[in-house]
């Protein structure tokens, strides 16, 4: 036991001494980086105060802003059906086809009628036999009424013509129904359209054997197209009905074309939180197509007399939008800013400068914290 107990102890006699050299180390280690960092610091101090840069600058004010919002959209019809027979048949005729103009009540497809055409013409005959026994029965028993009169005949008799007339009323009644209804889906073999549009699609080809409800064409109003954008919690205070829109399609190299804000939502998608605006456009000459992918630009409420700087005088620091204040002593002082809206260039300041400092607008780009900068207006002249 003494034996080991000897070994112990120069064992953790060097591990004691490990670990003061290791901390030694590390130390040493941390005051080379510090001063190094120092050196650096006052290096680039010595650099920052031998120089200056010459920058434009321009004085905060206030100025209104009207702030615009952009959204993506497919174009819709203002309405669209599908047009479908409303009996099962083979189709015989189609005679419109996609991009026709159809009105309200147009004939655009006929089912083959030779069977139903048939069965018309048998429920016709069947009527006429009908009404034909029923004029038998009503003389038979108008000549029974006058027999029993006369106490020729006996009530048992007379009941028995009446019963055949009633009888004969019922065929009658009976065959007329038949007759509509054969008729009625007679009619129904013509499909026509149930208002004025265009054929925006074409489903099935003539010959094809069609079911009741299947749709045969799509119609739809394309002289006013929609353009449906989901617009967030934050937008929809800025916006109102009738306000103007701007639209551009990339389908048409950018060209923009007029709309008008028509709807807002008035309760917002769950759980998206959202709500949709409609915006419509005129379509008179049939340029715009139905499916075509839209942006709209449409202005939100002016900020009045609001304190606002360029959008190019902005500098980004660590995901941050900052400026550089030019101090009176011409050196400049980097600030972090609280944004509001933008448009035209420039953005509404919230936080960070006052009105009447003097910002930097152009060269800020090449600006330290601290450098000595030589003014010049916006316009290029020199200033004090």
């Amino acid at each position: 036991m003494r034996f080991f107990s000897s070994l112990q102890a120069p064992r953790k006699k060097w591990q004691i001494i490990g670990i003061g050299l290791l901390v030694c180390l590390i130390l040493f280690i941390a005051y080379k980086i510090t001063s190094n960092l120092m050196r650096e610091k006052e290096r680039a101090a010595r650099a920052l105060a031998g120089r200056t840069v010459t920058v434009e600058a321009a004085v905060v004010g206030k100025r209104d802003i009207a702030p615009a919002f952009s959204f993506s959209a497919n174009l819709e019809a203002i309405w669209s059906t599908d047009v479908s027979p409303k009996a099962d048949g083979r189709i015989d005729k189609l005679f419109v086809d996609e991009g026709d103009a159809v009105t309200a009540g147009m004939l655009l497809a006929q089912l083959d009628v030779n069977e139903l055409a048939a069965q018309v013409m048998q429920a016709e005959g069947q009527l006429l036999q009908a009404k034909a026994t029923l004029e038998l029965s009503v003389l038979n028993f108008q000549r029974m009424d006058a027999l029993y009169q006369k106490n020729a005949v006996s009530a048992h008799t007379l009941d028995s013509a009446r019963t055949q007339r009633d009888l004969a009323q019922g065929s009658v009644n009976a065959a007329q129904g038949n007759l509509l209804l054969l008729k009625a889906r007679l009619d129904n073999a013509r499909i026509i359209s149930p208002l004025a549009g265009v054929v925006i699609k074409r489903y099935v080809q003539a010959g094809t054997f069609s079911k009741a409800g299947s749709p045969i064409f799509a119609v739809a109003d394309t002289s006013t197209l929609l353009a449906k954008a989901m617009v967030g919690e934050a937008q929809i205070a800025e916006l109102s009905v009738g306000t103007p829109v701007k639209i551009s399609l990339n389908a048409l190299q950018g060209q923009e074309f007029k709309g008008v804000l028509t709807r807002l939502s008035p309760a917002a998608s769950v759980p998206t939180r959202t709500f949709t605006a409609e915006v419509s456009i005129p379509n008179p000459d049939n340029r715009l197509k139905v499916g075509m992918y839209a942006n709209a630009y449409i202005g939100g409420q002016v900020r009045k007399n609001v304190l606002a700087v360029p959008e190019g005088a902005l500098v980004l620091r660590e995901d941050q939008k900052t400026v550089f204040v030019v101090l009176s002593d011409n050196k400049v002082m980097q600030r972090v800013l609280k944004l509001g809206d933008a448009a035209g260039g420039w953005v509404e300041v919230k936080d960070g400068v006052k009105e009447g400092e003097r910002i930097v607008v152009a060269g800020q780009h090449k600006l330290k914290d601290g450098l000595s900068v030589r003014l010049e207006a916006a316009g290029g002249q020199q200033t004090k």
